[in-house]
């Protein structure tokens, strides 16, 4: 894929001797640099900019409150698994046109927390005072994990702190093919690469400037080939013409590359939306058909396809990842009701706590180097909440 262009860096003085800054400006010699005081508010640093420049504007300044929180999608309406994320950086250089952060992000620019000292000691006091529990955290949730780590070099920063934590593993989610410094590291098989999966057509039609499926499968095959676990997101699934035949062909082509004993999980899930953003898709991208099909409004008040075509949907996508995957694949749905785990696959989590525990449980038979014993269920019944994210 093609690199994403940066041509502008803004800095807050107090971050202006981190690494992560320091790399940014390493990386982007021709940037225009612009160095700031009193930046807790983006009203300044926001005259001259528009929205068009934004994806090409990086302001590097310092956390405020917590950084590990709890993901948005974790709520009592749907079952939830209680992942983890890392909001070190706010903003996406790719261009999907089902994307929530272009109704939720409130600036233009992405966002990055450059104090990654500060940040590495707020994973490992969480994740040391409950040792008893496994983590999942990503830093996918505001962001594509790997599309700045060319510039930040994040990755060779955060990836040892897991190596060394006994009771967590990192999940790095992305939709590019920006693998080379991954294959540099000491992981310690704490770290699933995951990628977001759609067909070609998919791909080609939605999700502008991310990786053709060919790459990102180049990439899953590399990382994979230096013993990095893989995850397989199918989130969001997308009804249109011919999408079965060609959901078909990608899950077949899929396990032409991946191994199923490297896949930790494989999330599952609809195309779904805050009612209002719909006329901010069809405003920016005035070519696509994703919010004309047959939705409706869901428990958590996001806008989705109906049960039946979601059930369609999902009774398919399962049934071909059964057949080429196999029966030990770890098969969740984000943000779905109980009745949609019944009706596909024949049981369901008793309660988000319950589906973290699973995971924990699934984890631990297939990759029992991860942890020192089998997970406890209650350990995960009496874990407290994180705090969670606002997404900006």
């Amino acid at each position: 894929m093609k690199p994403f262009k940066i041509d502008t860096l803004i800095i807050d003085n107090r971050v202006r001797e981190e690494r992560i800054t320091k790399n940014y400006l390493k990386s982007l010699p021709d940037a225009h640099v612009r160095f700031v005081d009193n930046a807790d508010g983006y009203n300044e640093l926001l005259q001259g900019e528009s929205p068009a420049n934004g994806k090409r504007t990086i302001f590097l300044t310092k956390k405020k409150g917590h950084v590990l929180k709890q993901c948005p999608g974790t709520d009592r309406s749907y079952r939830c698994c209680n992942y983890q994320v890392i909001n070190q950086t706010a903003g996406c250089p790719i261009d999907c046109t089902y994307c929530i952060l272009q109704f939720y992000q409130s600036t233009p620019l992405t966002t990055v927390y450059a104090d990654t000292d500060n940040i590495i000691e707020e994973i490992r006091q969480k994740v040391r005072s409950q040792p008893e529990r496994f983590f999942r955290i990503g830093t996918g949730e505001l962001t594509d994990s790997l599309a700045f780590d060319d510039f930040s070099n994040f990755s060779e920063e955060i990836i040892p702190v897991f190596a060394e934590l006994p009771n967590a593993l990192l999940e790095l989610k992305t939709k590019s093919d920006i693998v080379d410094s991954l294959l540099e590291i000491d992981h310690q098989g704490n770290v699933v690469c995951s990628w977001s999966m759609n067909p070609p057509s998919a791909v080609d039609g939605e999700e502008f400037k991310s990786a053709p499926l060919e790459q990102r499968l180049d990439a899953m095959g590399r990382v994979q080939d230096h013993g990095y676990k893989l995850g397989l997101h199918f989130d969001p699934i997308l009804y249109y013409e011919h999408w079965e035949k060609e959901y078909h062909q990608l899950i077949k082509r899929l396990f032409q590359t991946v191994h199923p004993e490297s896949v930790a999980w494989v999330s599952m899930g609809s195309l779904r939306f805050p009612p209002d953003m719909k006329d901010k898709i069809t405003s920016k991208f005035p070519k696509t058909n994703i919010v004309y099909q047959e939705l409706i409004k869901g428990n958590d008040g996001k806008m989705r396809y109906v049960k039946p075509l979601r059930l369609q949907l999902y009774r398919s996508i399962y049934h071909w990842m059964r057949k080429y995957g196999g029966e030990d694949l770890f098969l969740y749905f984000c943000m779905e009701d109980s009745d949609i785990w019944e009706r596909v696959m024949g049981w369901s989590p008793e309660s988000n706590e319950h589906l973290d525990y699973l995971f924990a449980e699934s984890l631990y038979q297939r990759f029992p180097e991860l942890m020192d014993s089998p997970p406890q269920r209650e350990a995960y019944e009496s874990g407290t909440p994180l705090h969670h994210t606002e997404l900006m």
